[in-house]
């Protein structure tokens, strides 16, 4: 959780900086480019006069280059659709005709194009007039501004990097240490309840043997009963969240697993008049502590035996897809309501307060599975389809 927890700070923190960082060099980049251009554009227009102004009587014969301007590195060219109709340049100089009709069939009105800098005025919906001119500073200093703003960005990303991983596993350390400190008195205080917990319940046996069976002490032994299996599930919790704690894992036959688990339910199901059916895959193995994998089968499926009405099925699937491990447990009854799905797997939380009271259902158990399957970086959920109830596991294998 703590993990899950400085990721999203840390990646909120990253994508946020960068976003300013990036939009403001971009933004630098385009002004300072536009910038380049329009002066170059500028500095055209003076050099080649002031063009005639457009009006209906106008002519192609206005647009072409005066024989007086002779300008170097300032040329002229007139292009009708794919034909150049004039051109201030020598027909040798192969690489400006090319240009000139590689542009011509452009929509931007100023660019750049190998060294020269190039404007485009539009006479008629098939003729247009380019200009280009030969400023290679120009070029240079917007290729020069283009590369430092390369390297600033990468410098500032990796510079987001380091900043965004101090400061989120600054913000999460408070949180950590608070957490660590709730395991640990979760753990402490489960420990220190259970001898006084195991004299009650001696003390009560010793009473009933006395006395004789009455409902007072039925009441204690019923109640240390509980409070046992509480205890039992706070270590249990303590202990899968305890990131030290490092169980043996073996190559496990999921698929042998899963069948003498359900196996262990059948009186369970038999007593609640719930038909269990399976669809389990052969031969899918795990590499898992089996512990955990008798946790996790057992919680699901006596969650759904639990929540099944009598003659109704419960149906547990195990299969293999591409390279995840997927086991379903579903189960007919009414669907939990969707406001409350994520948050059955938070601790304590029961939808029905006053039935898993009295059925001595805590809400550790699915808080526990999902603590378990995201030790093997799986996942858990909950849907609700075709009158089923469905709880889906992802592990990858």
């Amino acid at each position: 959780m703590i993990s899950k927890l400085k990721q999203k700070i840390f990646w909120l923190i990253m994508i946020s900086l960068s976003i300013i960082i990036l939009g403001i060099i971009i933004i630098f980049v385009i002004l300072n480019y536009n910038n380049t251009i329009d002066t170059t554009n500028f500095m055209m227009d003076r050099f080649m006069g002031e063009e005639p102004k457009r009006n209906l009587d106008e002519k192609i014969e206005d647009y072409k280059m005066k024989p007086e301007i002779n300008i170097d590195g300032l040329y002229n060219f007139l292009v009708e659709g794919s034909t150049i109709v004039q051109s201030s340049v020598t027909s040798t100089n192969k690489e400006l005709n090319e240009y000139a009709l590689k542009i011509a069939k452009k929509k931007s009105e100023k660019g750049i194009v190998g060294k020269y800098i190039y404007k485009i005025k539009k006479i008629n919906p098939n003729t247009v007039r380019i200009t280009f001119m030969e400023n290679e500073d120009a070029i240079t200093h917007i290729k020069t501004i283009f590369t430092f703003s390369v390297i600033i960005a990468i410098s500032s990303i990796v510079a987001i990097y380091i900043i965004a991983k101090k400061v989120s596993k600054t913000i999460v350390k408070p949180v950590e240490e608070t957490f660590e400190k709730q395991k640990q008195f979760i753990s402490d205080a489960s420990h220190e309840l259970k001898t006084p917990l195991a004299v009650i319940e001696a003390n009560s046996d010793v009473l009933e043997n006395e006395i004789g069976k009455n409902k007072w002490i039925n009441y204690i032994q019923n109640e240390a009963d509980s409070m046992n299996g509480l205890i039992n599930e706070l270590l249990l919790l303590a202990k899968i969240e305890n990131v030290n704690n490092i169980k043996e894992y073996q190559e496990l036959n999921l698929s042998k697993e899963v069948e003498i688990i359900l196996s262990m339910f059948e009186s369970v199901a038999y007593e609640k008049q719930v038909i269990i059916k399976t669809n389990i895959a052969e031969n899918i193995t795990i590499n898992a502590n089996k512990e955990d994998i008798e946790h996790i089968v057992s919680t699901l499926t006596d969650n759904a035996i639990k929540h099944t009405e009598a003659e109704k099925d419960v149906v547990v699937i195990l299969k293999r897809e591409r390279n995840e491990i997927i086991l379903e447990v579903k189960n007919m009854g009414d669907p939990i309501p969707e406001e409350e799905r994520e948050k059955i797997f938070e601790r304590f939380y029961r939808i029905d307060k006053s039935r898993n009271r009295k059925e001595k259902r805590y809400g550790l158990g699915l808080a526990i599975a999902k603590s378990t399957i995201e030790k093997y970086n799986g996942k858990i959920e909950v849907s609700y389809k075709d009158n089923f109830t469905v709880f889906k596991v992802t592990i990858p294998n």
